[in-house]
């Protein structure tokens, strides 16, 4: 007997140092926040005592979550009605409060980041806008938008392919990949260039000089056309009456004519093999390459020749 003796206290020590399972207490919060579009046990009670048990049960899903940047009550009772077909819960003890008021939390985008936004989408297609500063000025925008949390993207999507002319923006937002909502900022789209201005009225056929235009700073009315140099226009000839401050566009000009009416011209022509030439004059302005009327000296006759270069036309028999 006396040889058993340590056996049957080795015996007794290990059933003392193993408790019995303890019963899991869900413990109710008054208030709780969460991150994700769904709700667990555990995101709005305390569950213990720790462990893979409270894990499990921590785990259960009791509702949706509310929007992000929203609020929604729960209702202690139904959120234990829910549960009561749930094996994991038949052991366990609920206290706390009778209603839980849960936040989601959610990622802000406000009235100045859409702005910054539009204002890095046009600095990424310079390229395809004129030259000079381009101003976009929001007038019309959403003051927050309210995303879920994770890794933010998004698409602008200006309301005219070409950008310019563009009444407004569409930005789509994206969370981790999917689409996670989008909104559209109307305002004034402006560019402002260095651009070619007349000095004084330039009337209907005069030729630009160094001395009648002018490089000023100016809002562009019609941003579409693109803007023209300073050393592109001397020697143009305009092509209708722009007043005084009007900015110069590539409608309003033109190459002068090589050969001017009245002009005395030489007339080179050939018919088969056969070259001839006669003197003849002029009887419309034309530039190089575009045919004009010339009335040939020696015959009297009205001919249509090609200019082919100051003072000279060409026509074929």
């Amino acid at each position: 007997m006396n040889n058993l003796l340590p056996f049957f206290l080795l015996f007794c020590l290990l059933v003392i140092a193993v408790p019995a399972t303890a019963r899991i207490s869900v413990h109710f919060q008054a208030e709780a926040e969460v991150t994700g579009d769904r709700i667990v046990l555990a995101d709005i009670a305390d569950i213990g005592p720790s462990g893979a048990y409270a894990d499990t049960i921590g785990a259960l899903p009791v509702a949706s979550a509310p929007a992000p940047g929203t609020t929604k009550s729960l209702h202690t009772v139904s959120v234990i009605t829910s549960l009561r077909n749930r094996a994991e819960v038949g052991e366990v003890d609920w206290m706390g409060s009778e209603s839980i008021l849960v936040h989601r939390k959610g990622f802000r985008v406000d009235h100045d980041k859409m702005g910054e936004i539009i204002g890095e989408y046009l600095l990424e297609n310079a390229h395809r806008l004129p030259r000079g500063e381009i101003r976009f000025t929001p007038l019309r925008a959403p003051e927050e938008l309210v995303l879920p949390l994770g890794e933010l993207g998004w698409t602008v999507t200006p309301s005219r392919p070409g950008i310019i002319n563009s009444a407004s923006f569409s930005i789509f937002f994206t969370v981790d990949g999917a689409p996670a909502g989008n909104c559209i900022i109307s305002g004034r789209l402006e560019v402002i260039a260095e651009v070619p201005t007349a000095m004084t009225t330039l009337h209907r056929g005069e030729l630009i000089t160094e001395n009648n235009i002018i490089m000023e700073r100016q809002i562009l009315a019609r941003p579409d056309r693109p803007t023209l140099d300073k050393e592109e226009l001397i020697g143009m000839q305009m092509t209708r009456t722009v007043n005084a401050g009007r900015v110069i566009e590539e409608s309003h000009i033109t190459m002068p004519p090589v050969v001017k009416e009245g002009e005395m011209v030489k007339i080179h022509g050939r018919k088969g093999g056969l070259f001839i030439s006669a003197s003849g004059i002029a009887r419309d302005d034309g530039g190089l390459g575009e045919r004009i009327r010339v009335r040939n000296i020696a015959s009297n006759k009205l001919i249509h020749c090609r200019v082919d270069g100051p003072g000279m036309v060409s026509v074929e028999f």
